[in-house]
């Protein structure tokens, strides 16, 4: 994309530096930093930086949720972005660039993990199923698997799994086994079987059963 036709969000008139200034093609983070230092501390720049950090994030959630085409296509062009930066032994006149796109992926993963949740507490199966399918795209599943885990899988594993029934009874085990365990996947994961199982399911999905394995 043209950095010409790139429309960073508006913010507050107290910021400290111009937001158009990212989008010079003689853009510098050094003469960037020493000219904002010219007129706020250096608490305050890295304030207002982390200020517009926030609303750059809210833009690209609405982006996602505007236009999912466009964004799949600029996630797709991210594919193996992570081996790049590793093999790439980058001169210092092109660190900018680097950590851009670096800081675009960030970004794009944050998005998408917030739609993911999102789409996990509003019973949201498009969502869902977007999220899923963007994550396959640009080779992120892993991370999908983790924020299933960590917000389905484990606060209910932590909730059923309790060390004093398994003392106490001597089918505690048992009981807890087929009592809670075996309730899991049928009635508190019925929107990942049908993304991942359905009518509607998708062989780059195959990989999120994974994240249903309590840890």
């Amino acid at each position: 994309m043209e950095r010409s036709r790139m429309n960073l969000p508006k913010g507050p008139d107290s910021l400290c530096f111009d937001k158009d200034e990212f989008m010079k093609e003689d853009f510098d983070v050094d003469h960037f930093v020493s000219d904002c230092r010219k007129r706020v501390q250096l608490e305050e720049l890295r304030g207002d930086l982390e200020l517009y950090y926030k609303l750059l994030k809210i833009a690209m959630v609405e982006l996602i949720n505007k236009d999912y085409a466009d964004f799949v296509n600029l996630s797709t062009n991210l594919v193996g972005m992570d081996k790049a930066l590793n093999e790439l032994s980058v001169p210092l006149g092109q660190l900018r660039e680097v950590l851009r796109i670096a800081h675009i992926t960030a970004m794009l993963q944050q998005a998408l993990g917030g739609l993911l949740l999102e789409g996990l507490q509003t019973s949201n199966v498009d969502i869902i199923r977007h999220c899923l399918q963007t994550y396959a795209t640009i080779d992120k599943t892993r991370d999908a698997e983790a924020l299933v885990g960590q917000v389905l899988v484990k606060p209910y594993m932590d909730e059923v799994i309790v060390e004093q029934i398994v003392e106490s009874h001597p089918d505690g085990l048992k009981i807890m086994y087929s009592n809670k365990l075996l309730e899991f996947v049928p009635h508190h994961c019925c929107l990942l079987r049908e993304v991942t199982g359905g009518a509607i399911s998708s062989p780059q999905l195959s990989h999120l059963p994974r994240a249903l394995q309590p840890s």
